[in-house]
């Protein structure tokens, strides 16, 4: 920890104390009220969840929110409040843009990711000088907080989904799916193990980059299993509807919002003990929830067990909706 203090002091801190020097040279904070805000995501996330949580945060505002995009960060509008989508635009934003420090500054937390660029040190200095940092999980919260980050700039808020786009169906089928880009933490290890036994089943992926997995070919020659590979985001409640169990297999996870999208869906969930599925799901009521390191074995006797459930699904999660969260930043905002 040492070391990585001395690093950060060294390497990066300074950027940040010229920032704050030229920021105290620029108009300060006004006694006025705030009357508009802006998301702020880089011009990459425009076509990826990022972006669709700018725009649509954005559009259940009533403070005149804005979208701005673009990847190095500069030239940020002026605005009186600023919400950045990911923790490490703040951190930049900072460094081109000095006068923000003078704004209101809301920043997401999705989970961490400790680097040697962005290292705990450096994460932690940085979140306190926000205004309020939203943790999208109870787990999230509790680490950064015991890392150093002050209890009173975080907030708790399950980012979301939209319950007018997704639509409920009757589960009668029993068919199992998955949602997510592919990659390590995403457990492609517990995918092909599933479909590899339990050949009854019927398996859909709705997701991207799984032609990575080095166990593609296989997985995909299952005859059990269905790979949506990039689809529209406009056909997943279509696509959600052919699935019955949702399993989140996750090892590590900010939401995930595939979770509330397949909830809204009536789709029972089945997940991994990571990100908000603690928060939102109450094992056997709504769902079933498993350890990160869990055997495959043990969410293959919950699919199972899941067959017997016939509960409202749908129901528990449309609290957790766009319009919902955007009227809660904006209270943030206005505090």
């Amino acid at each position: 920890m040492l070391k990585e203090k001395l690093i950060f002091n060294l390497v990066y801190k300074w950027k940040y104390l010229i920032a704050i020097l030229q920021s105290k040279f620029l108009k300060t904070k006004q006694n006025t009220p705030l009357t508009s805000i802006t998301y702020i995501a880089r011009e990459d996330d425009k076509d990826w969840i990022f972006g669709a949580k700018a725009r649509r945060l954005a559009k259940f505002s009533n403070l005149n929110a804005s979208v701005y995009f673009h990847n190095r960060l500069r030239n940020i509008p002026d605005s009186d409040g600023y919400f950045f989508v990911f923790h490490q635009y703040f951190y930049r934003a900072i460094r081109h843009n000095p006068s923000i420090l003078n704004k209101k500054n809301i920043v997401m937390f999705t989970h961490p990711n400790w680097t040697f660029s962005f290292s705990k040190s450096h994460v932690i200095w940085c979140l306190n000088m926000a205004d309020k940092v939203i943790c999208l999980n109870s787990s999230v919260r509790k680490e950064l907080i015991k890392a150093g980050l002050k209890a009173d700039k975080t907030e708790l808020i399950h980012i979301a989904s939209n319950p007018n786009f997704f639509y409920p169906h009757e589960r009668k089928t029993g068919s199992v799916g998955f949602c997510s880009a592919f990659g390590d933490r995403k457990n492609p290890e517990m995918v092909y193990q599933l479909v590899k036994h339990m050949p009854e089943r019927q398996f859909y992926m709705i997701g991207r980059y799984w032609e990575h997995y080095e166990k593609y070919n296989e997985l995909n020659s299952f005859s059990n299993f269905t790979y949506f590979n990039n689809k529209d985001y406009k056909t997943y409640p279509d696509l959600y509807n052919k699935i019955d169990l949702f399993i989140s297999p996750s090892t590590l996870e900010g939401g995930p919002v595939p979770l509330l999208e397949a909830m809204l869906s009536n789709c029972f969930p089945i997940a991994s003990k990571t990100g908000f599925c603690p928060d939102i799901i109450e094992h056997g009521v709504n769902g079933f929830l498993f350890d990160i390191d869990a055997d495959y074995t043990k969410v293959m006797t919950l699919i199972n067990l899941a067959d017997g459930e016939n509960s409202d699904i749908r129901a528990s999660a449309l609290e957790y909706s766009w319009e919902q969260c955007s009227k809660k930043i904006d209270q943030l905002f206005l505090e």
